[in-house]
């Protein structure tokens, strides 16, 4: 039986128990609990199985199909960096993507940051090179995004 399942089935198991509590004390401070203790389960228990293929997917060393056509492979790269762009405080890039080969362009703090973003580019499925015209300091009128 998969995992889903099984914590669907104990998930129903305990919202059950927790709903004849709430049916046979309605309207005491127990019954009231109860229900909201059942919702907040059914609740958990919706997003845990949507959620479950995801991380069974990530546990198992699953990666996503490399053979995609640029422009998709062009929107993992931008879905990649960009939390590693806000957490960076650096000035949105511009990503082009030919023949599974990443184009940067865009105006960067420093060195490391350049090679940072460079590696998580490299580490998205598909990418078989990275072409970073990445200039390295800003210029005085520019600023990080957070002082905008």
């Amino acid at each position: 039986m998969s995992v889903t399942k099984r914590l669907v089935q104990a998930a129903g198991l305990t919202a059950g128990a927790v709903g004849i509590v709430a049916a046979t004390a309605p309207e005491t401070g127990i019954g009231l609990a109860a229900r909201d203790l059942a919702r907040r389960i059914a609740r958990d228990v919706r997003y845990v199985a949507s959620s479950m293929p995801g991380i069974v997917y990530r546990l198992s060393g699953g990666r996503p199909d490399p053979d995609v056509s640029d422009d998709i492979l062009a929107d993992r790269i931008r879905s990649t960096i960009g939390p590693l762009e806000k957490s960076l405080d650096v000035p949105h890039m511009h990503v082009m993507v030919e023949d599974h080969v990443a184009i940067l362009h865009g105006e960067i703090p420093d060195t490391d940051d350049a090679h940072a973003i460079t590696h998580a580019v490299m580490a998205v499925s598909g990418v078989r090179g990275v072409e970073s015209h990445l200039h390295v300091g800003l210029i005085a009128g520019d600023t990080r995004p957070s002082n905008r």
